[in-house]
């Protein structure tokens, strides 16, 4: 197993000889929910998930309550929970009177422990994906432009993926989709197969040409 990654472009950023800087950023495999997460930690420690859940929920309210009392909680090795606040008006004189109304609470922070990031550090692996969610850079070519590129895929290809098409193409997986399902309306392609095994192979009796 491993953790997924991609690179994005960074805004405002050149690197060398102009070219846009990139940097890697996680592309999450899922989101668990607070009962996926109980549920995940029974199964491997063998305590009850209602005996997890409930010890779950007292934690968060003392954790509440010691927070909003303005206390910095230690979690083990994971690290220190403590909170900020903000001047809801600028002020740059210690004598100018601020009221009690104007400084608010702000964030709760988690600093991670030092033990913690090593612990992370060992066990995590990188695997590259390219993210779905990613925006791809502006397509300039044609509907017709990308036809005549998926004959020459197809005259050496016994089919092609929507992988593939994306690949070639480089429009979006969403906008890939929907020109694969309009050339299938045309009768240009045809599909074969379910779900993430779908192909589209050409259809004889109606070329691209």
């Amino acid at each position: 197993m491993s953790a997924h990654y991609d690179f994005y472009e960074t805004p405002s950023s050149q690197g060398k000889e102009g070219k846009r800087a990139l940097h890697a950023r996680i592309y999450p495999k899922k989101t668990y929910t607070k009962e996926e997460f109980i549920e995940q930690a029974a199964r491997f420690h063998h305590f009850s998930k209602n005996i997890l859940g409930a010890s779950l929920d007292i934690l968060i309210d003392e954790l509440g309550e010691l927070l909003a009392d303005g206390n910095i909680v230690e979690l083990g090795e994971l690290g220190f929970l403590s909170t900020s606040v903000k001047c809801l008006k600028d002020t740059d004189d210690d004598k100018q009177k601020i009221r009690a109304e104007s400084v608010v609470f702000q964030n709760v922070h988690l600093r991670i422990s030092s033990t913690f990031r090593k612990r992370m550090m060992h066990e995590m692996t990188l695997e590259r994906v390219h993210s779905p969610l990613k925006k791809s850079k502006r397509v300039t070519s044609t509907v017709e432009e990308r036809k005549e590129i998926l004959i020459a895929f197809l005259e050496k290809n016994a089919c092609i993926t929507r992988k593939e098409y994306i690949q070639l193409t480089k429009l979006t997986p969403y906008a890939a989709m929907n020109e694969l399902n309009s050339l299938i309306q045309q009768g240009f392609l045809r599909c074969r197969g379910t779900g993430r095994s779908v192909v589209y192979i050409q259809n004889k009796t109606n070329r691209l040409h």
